[in-house]
């Protein structure tokens, strides 16, 4: 995601919001106080988050609201309006929604004409990442346990 805000600067804005940890272990555990919330968005910025990060509430009140599950994506056009929305953020899909957004916006501010319609896909990601987990070994081990269980 940091790539594609770089690559839409003055197009399109990327917050991160911050809603849990997603994988609580000994080094960034589940939230006791928004103070250590704040601490742990903070610290976002060591693993290169350079967008401007928004911390929900405690307990979740923005996640809940909008779905309550884990790396969700939301693409609103300049209007306000949900042009899209994954339970899964995949950088190649919000690339071309947003490309196709912005063209969208282009035609009709040129004058032009454009018909909307809906659409939904099932999209995959793999699972069991190679990705080291910011919470700690604890959290990699509870992730090993639940892809083995599950």
């Amino acid at each position: 995601m940091e790539k594609l805000a770089k690559d839409f600067v003055g197009k399109a804005h990327f917050p991160f919001m911050y809603v849990r940890e997603a994988h609580p272990g000994e080094l960034y555990g589940a939230h006791q106080s928004i103070e250590q919330k704040f601490r742990h968005a903070r610290a976002f910025r060591e693993y290169g988050v350079e967008r401007h990060i928004l911390v929900d509430s405690l307990y979740g009140k923005i996640h809940r609201q909008y779905g309550g599950v884990s790396n969700m994506t939301y693409v609103l056009d300049h209007t306000g309006h949900i042009a899209f929305r994954a339970e899964w953020t995949v950088a190649a899909d919000v690339r071309a929604v947003l490309e196709e957004v912005i063209e969208m916006h282009e035609t009709r501010r040129a004058g032009g004409r454009v018909g909307l319609y809906y659409r939904e896909i099932l999209g995959m990601h793999r699972t069991g990442s190679n990705h080291p987990f910011l919470g700690g070994q604890q959290a990699v081990a509870d992730m090993q346990r639940a892809l083995r269980d599950g």
